[in-house]
């Protein structure tokens, strides 16, 4: 529930700031590792972390991606199962698009200005979560 709980939250401030949080990334992130810890069925994958935060830093450099999203996406692939972790970035690719239409498309319907950028934050909760779920289950 805690790590539900602090995706919702980092959500909301996503979708409102389009920003996420230090702190709440710090807290995902040592909410993973509990989970790992006192969970025999999730294991820490460190690999795909250091993988996620160094191309995550490439992107964030070329203005492709935000650095809070690189490091909330780190933080959940420590618990995906490796074989889900390729589907998670489908999800997030998948998610990602269809929010980027619905936000184009209601930026040529309006006359107000919405904010620049996508809050891939959501994107990569849902997918995220969903993941560490099927990961629990094996």
């Amino acid at each position: 529930m805690l790590l539900i709980s602090g995706s919702i939250a980092g959500m909301a401030t996503d979708i409102t700031k389009r920003t996420i949080s230090n702190s709440l990334c710090l807290f995902v992130l040592m909410t993973c590792i509990a989970l790992a810890l006192f969970d025999s069925s999730l294991q820490i994958h460190m690999y795909q972390f250091t993988s996620v935060v160094v191309i995550g830093l490439g992107l964030f450099a070329m203005g492709v991606l935000g650095a809070g999203d690189t490091k909330l996406l780190a933080a959940y692939s420590l618990i995906i199962d490796e074989e889900y972790f390729l589907f998670t970035l489908f999800i997030i690719t998948v998610l990602g698009a269809l929010i980027a239409l619905f936000i184009l498309a209601m930026q040529l319907a309006s006359k107000n200005k919405y904010r620049r950028g996508v809050p891939y934050g959501v994107p990569i909760v849902v997918a995220s979560l969903f993941s560490i779920y099927l990961s629990k289950l094996n």
